[in-house]
């Protein structure tokens, strides 16, 4: 009985000793792992955007498949907007027509295969046919291929050119594994970018992980997941329980409470980005520049910056934010004349009725604008406008789209958006898509002979003086016809965890994950 008892206190203790030994080698292993080599690194974003898919030539993806350093197009944007190289080494103006661009000749995509001059072809050829807005602003009239370099030749001179090829819709893919994929392509495009897809679960998140065949520097970072969290608060809240390290679009009211914790820091950055008023220029009543323009006179833009944005928000002039070298500092924008608006409806028929909104031959001053609260100050923008505007008579009813691209497709009254205007640093661009008669973003249906002559005459200047003096011109003549309300230039703000390096925002708004953004300890 003895010797039973002694063999069980013996066992006892050695499995006592097992377990004391097994949990300190897990605590020194762990400890290693945080400061060696194999530590497997992970970083989780809250973002407040998600794309449609992942295939980068339909619609907006691209921007969301760079921004998650899964994609790259032949030339990028540097934080001063000066165009750099990327996957293409160098490019060539031949002609007013005519470039050659050499692609680097140590590129793969994501499965392996060597990106050529003709993979390249085909990529551009593909986002040609596939998205809305590439053949208006490439204007490409044919594509040549020899070895790792390209020749294109544009319809006509197009000074904008490489400009339009840093757009993320240009984003390089590997055609043929589309072609093969079909529909699994724009579940995980096969690119060429530092991280690849490992898991997309659409509406909910994007895990990347680390590409180990990157043509150059190897990312720092194993994996990273960025959940889309469209509502700022619940963004916060997951940012300051630990559940996200980083959250872009953070509210200006919350700026001063997440830096007083001293766990993170508040990136902001002048963006290219307009909050506006899109009106539908079809709309009874909004039909009536008389109307669209007191509006436009009935907004305090001082206190939307001032005071709604908490000084994150630059009052609108015209359509540019004053950053650029064609922003809005000579033109002749709406001041807040209250007094006037009410004078300017009076003159033009629109006088007070009984509950004092104002009507003309029994149609009331009475609009729905559409809004959406993935950037959080939008809503409350359009409260204060909301207020502005009642007490000149109009009355505004706000409603809130889950989708407002999807929304703007469709019949509205007018909306509340916000545009990046000049992701790539030139003018074209907004006069292309949004300005233009029957351009793919011209929501409100606006159209003007003089700004479309304007238009066509920046796309054939190269000079960059003349095209900064056509570009204002052309913002003038918008403003003159009052289809648009141009509210406040916001600051792009970013929460970023102490523990975070590496990550730099960029006025484009096209960039963030990269190959040295990494965690500490």
């Amino acid at each position: 009985m003895k010797l039973r008892k002694g063999l069980i206190t013996i066992i006892t203790i050695a499995l006592l000793l097992l377990v004391m030994v097994s949990g300190c080698g897990g605590k020194s292993s762990e400890k290693a792992g945080n400061s060696g080599q194999n530590e497997h690194k992970i970083l989780t974003v809250g973002m407040a955007f998600a794309p449609d898919n992942l295939d980068p030539a339909k619609g907006w993806n691209g921007w969301h498949v760079v921004k998650f350093g899964m994609g790259e197009t032949l030339v990028k944007l540097g934080r001063d907007m000066n165009f750099e190289p990327w996957l293409a080494e160098s490019w060539t103006k031949v002609d007013d027509i005519t470039w050659k661009i050499k692609v680097r000749d140590n590129v793969m995509f994501h499965n392996g295969t060597k990106v050529t001059g003709e993979a390249v072809k085909a990529s551009l050829e593909r986002t040609l046919q596939i998205n809305e807005r590439a053949p208006q602003l490439l204007d490409i009239a044919l594509i040549e291929a020899n070895g790792n370099e390209i020749t294109i030749k544009n319809k006509r001179p197009n000074p904008s050119f490489i400009s339009a090829l840093a757009d993320p819709y240009a984003v390089i893919v590997d055609v043929a594994a589309a072609n093969t994929m079909g529909e699994e392509f724009t579940m995980k495009p096969v690119l060429t970018g530092p991280f690849k897809v490992k898991e997309y679960v659409k509406d909910v998140q994007v895990v990347v992980e680390r590409n180990d065949s990157y043509w150059e520097d190897k990312a720092k970072l194993d994996e990273v997941a960025f959940k889309f969290i469209a509502d700022s608060n619940t963004r916060m809240m997951a940012l300051q329980a630990g559940e996200i390290q980083v959250a872009d679009n953070i509210p200006a009211e919350s700026m001063e409470a997440i830096t007083k914790t001293g766990a993170f820091q508040v990136m902001s950055e002048s963006s290219v980005r307009t909050h506006m008023l899109i009106f539908n220029v079809k709309k009874p009543g909004l039909d009536d520049i008389n109307v669209r323009k007191a509006i436009n006179m009935a907004i305090n833009r001082e206190d939307l910056g001032s005071k709604v944005m908490k000084g994150s928000g630059i009052p609108a002039v015209g359509p540019f934010p004053l950053v650029l070298p064609f922003g809005g500092n000579e033109l002749k924008g709406y001041t807040y004349q209250p007094e006037e608006a009410g004078k300017l409806f009076d003159d033009a028929g629109w006088k007070p009725g009984p509950d004092n909104i104002r009507q003309k031959n029994g149609k009331k001053l009475e609009f729905t604008v559409l809004c959406y609260k993935k950037r959080p100050e939008l809503p409350v923008l359009l409260e204060t406008i909301q207020a502005e505007l009642k007490e000149i008579g109009i009355k505004i009813n706000i409603a809130n789209m889950e989708n407002i691209s999807e929304a703007l497709k469709g019949d509205f009254d007018a909306s509340i958006y916000s545009l990046n205007t000049a992701p790539a640093g030139d003018p074209q661009y907004l006069l292309e898509t949004m300005f233009r008669t029957g351009a793919s973003s011209n929501f409100g249906k606006y159209s003007s002979s003089n700004l479309d002559a304007l238009a066509d005459k920046l796309k054939t200047a190269f000079d960059t003086g003349e095209r900064n003096s056509i570009a204002r011109e052309a913002q003038q003549a918008v403003l003159n016809d009052a289809a648009f309300a141009f509210l406040v230039y916001p600051k792009t703000n970013m929460a970023v965890s102490n523990k975070v390096n590496g990550i730099v925002l960029s006025p484009s708004e096209f960039y963030m994950l990269n190959s040295d953004v990494t965690v500490i300890p």
